[in-house]
């Protein structure tokens, strides 16, 4: 089988810790490159080429898929810059800050024929697939309400994620997996959004907020993220007949057991199925992706689907400045 080619631009966490190990346990990739600056955390990665700086990587011809975990507002920038030299993009979550710089993603994908796809890892984790066969299934009947949460405790004062310019905040850090797993996951197409948060005094970006969501058929879906709280990552469907619950839904590698959980209760609360799932869901994503690029095939998560993301998360932070409800989404 060929091998794709892979470089990573940023020595960030994210890279080190789940990204490039999941490419070396794949038998369809190889770790060629690096780009950064910060020569303490590139050693750790064992690369066989270091860049300085990112130009030199996207344009080494023989790189062939660029992963891009640099902060939020450098998303957009350096995927276009990187698929305009023909470098398929896995792009770290969110894609971009505005719908618009995610149009010109999207754009920049089709027109080079290239694969892009938003790194939502979470969603290739099996479980997600069971929790859609049981909600088409009818078993908590129809579905009408939903509540989303991923909350973690970020104790580094100078985290990039406590700067506003560079796309800090809690909704668009963790709380994308909610609206993500709402919207994309579940498929609640919302006409209203609206997003309350607390704002920190001296960083001035979302640290706690929720997001309501409301859609034709006057149902309501909760998203909560915070910065500031336990970690905790799951979400509920409640139904006319039950409720799904996933539990670890969102970083179950990281969870205690490595499990992800799949209740079903009945509508009286009785527990009516119990099922744990194991899974590699980061090397589910890079196998998908790379699958894509060797057979020539879009992304069952493509740059259209960005485009509803970015807009909701747009929208979410217009109303948290605004003090408004969204509508028309």
């Amino acid at each position: 089988m060929r091998k794709i080619r892979w470089g990573i631009l940023s020595a960030a966490n994210i890279a080190y810790d789940e990204l490039v190990p999941a490419l070396r346990r794949s038998d369809r990739a190889v770790v060629a490159a690096i780009a950064s600056k910060n020569s303490e955390k590139v050693k750790r990665f064992n690369c066989p080429v270091v860049y300085q700086q990112y130009d030199q990587l996207i344009e080494d011809p023989s790189i062939e898929a660029v992963y891009i975990p640099l902060p939020n507002s450098l998303h957009a920038e350096w995927a276009i810059k990187a698929m305009n030299k023909g470098k398929h993009v896995l792009l770290e979550k969110p894609a971009a800050i505005t719908e618009a710089e995610m149009e010109l993603i999207h754009q920049a994908a089709h027109e080079n024929n290239v694969v892009f796809m938003e790194a939502f890892m979470y969603q290739f984790h099996r479980q997600h697939k069971e929790t859609k066969e049981l909600l088409n299934s009818g078993v908590i009947g129809e579905y009408s309400h939903i509540k989303a949460h991923f909350s973690w405790m970020l104790k580094d004062p100078g985290d990039i994620r406590l700067n506003p310019e560079l796309g800090g905040g809690a909704m668009r850090d963790v709380g994308c997996y909610g609206l993500h797993a709402v919207t994309q996951i579940i498929g609640f197409k919302p006409i209203q959004i609206s997003m309350s948060g607390k704002i920190h005094p001296e960083y001035g970006v979302d640290t706690t907020s929720v997001c309501i969501l409301k859609d034709e058929q006057n149902r309501i879906a909760e998203i909560s993220a915070s910065m500031e709280l336990p970690f905790i990552n799951r979400y509920e469907i409640i139904g006319t007949k039950g409720s799904i619950t996933v539990d670890s839904s969102f970083r179950p590698d990281v969870s205690d057991d490595k499990f992800g959980k799949v209740t079903v209760r009945d509508e009286n609360h009785n527990v009516v199925l119990f099922e744990r799932f194991k899974d590699d869901q980061y090397l589910r994503q890079v196998n998908h992706f790379q699958d894509c690029i060797l057979n020539g095939i879009n992304p069952v998560y493509h740059s259209g689907h960005s485009l509803q993301m970015a807009s909701y998360l747009e929208k979410a932070y217009q109303s948290l400045s605004k003090g408004s409800v969204m509508t028309h989404i």
